[in-house]
């Protein structure tokens, strides 16, 4: 059974409303209209009619769940989560107030919670697909938010099932000085640090002011063009205190990934001499090895080719009657 039909089971006769009172037939129209809104994906209003069905039965957890799924989908995580809780004290055997829990709880990013939902969602009913999605899902993006790229997560889960028990082999692999490629942490411990989801907001003082409590800066390198930056300490131990603080930390709109950087050596593929096209002084700036800073002093390379995805925040000229001139046919 769909999520959904599984929310829209038979309910409980309502308490406290007989029969012929009129307010039982408005309860339940609102009750199915919401319902009905909430298959036409028009969750905000299906909240209100849910929201008065509560109101006329406050005891009813259906409901409670019902809202929850729809504050979910406005992603107003911390109302899902306050309904799906209530839900589960009037129901604690209610899978679905779990799952509605656990959803809550993914979407608000506490993903270690969110998996302790979505277990306790598969005791009760073995056969949610739905739940083991989400749960693998959780242990997924915890391992990520310590640092494991998302491939090697799953490798990982594949191999040793739970969050815990991967780390566990990191350290033992640690511990014993071993070398086991499927639990190696990414990148190997140094004194630098890979910072991804740095935004053109994120200055090299932003970088600074926030690295520089773990310990001493020997460099920053900021790679605005690749969205990343090297943050170089003095030592391994100020580094490695750097990621585990810092890894997620939000700032100016964007949450930050530290690790440690790739030591994958690069290909260089030799082409034949002959098969190299000749390089004739009318192909211009596009020609030869592929620029990134400026041109012409300070003009923008990319406004003169294919375009600064980077706009005013561009560091470079942006001169109109240049826009796209040395861009290829």
């Amino acid at each position: 059974r769909s999520k959904e039909n599984k929310e829209n089971e038979a309910r409980r006769p309502v308490r406290n409303l007989r029969f012929h009172d009129m307010g039982f037939f408005l309860f339940l129209t609102r009750a199915e209209k919401g319902i009905k809104l909430v298959q036409e994906g028009q969750y905000a209003q299906a909240v209100a009619l849910f929201t008065e069905a509560i109101k006329c039965d406050p005891e009813d957890y259906r409901f409670l769940g019902n809202r929850s799924y729809c504050f979910y989908c406005l992603k107003q995580y911390p109302q899902a989560l306050a309904d799906a809780d209530r839900a589960i004290q009037l129901a604690p055997d209610w899978p679905m107030g779990h799952f509605r829990q656990g959803s809550a709880l993914m979407g608000m990013k506490r993903y270690g919670e969110a998996e302790r939902a979505m277990e306790q969602v598969l005791r009760l009913d073995t056969d949610c697909k739905e739940a083991m999605g989400d749960l693998h899902n959780c242990r997924v993006l915890q391992l990520m938010e310590h640092g494991f790229e998302k491939g090697q997560s799953v490798l990982l889960l594949e191999k040793y099932s739970t969050v815990p028990a991967v780390l566990a082999a990191c350290s033992d692999v640690v511990r014993a000085g071993g070398h086991d490629q499927s639990v190696a942490q990414p990148g190997s411990p140094c004194r630098s640090l890979w910072v991804g989801n740095v935004t053109t907001e994120l200055t090299e003082n932003h970088l600074r002011e926030l690295f520089k409590v773990c310990g001493d800066i020997e460099s920053i390198r900021v790679l605005h063009e690749r969205f990343c930056a090297f943050v170089n300490f003095k030592s391994t131990d100020m580094a490695a205190h750097a990621m585990e603080k810092l890894n997620g930390y939000c700032i100016q709109n964007t949450r930050l990934v530290v690790r440690y950087p790739d030591r994958r050596p690069q290909r260089v593929t030799c082409t034949p001499l002959k098969t190299c096209p000749p390089v004739t002084q009318e192909a211009g700036p596009a020609a030869g090895p592929r620029r990134r800073g400026p041109v012409n002093g300070d003009e923008c390379y990319f406004w003169r080719t294919t375009g600064c995805h980077f706009g005013n925040n561009c560091r470079y000229k942006h001169i109109p009657d240049q826009k796209g001139k040395d861009k290829k046919p």
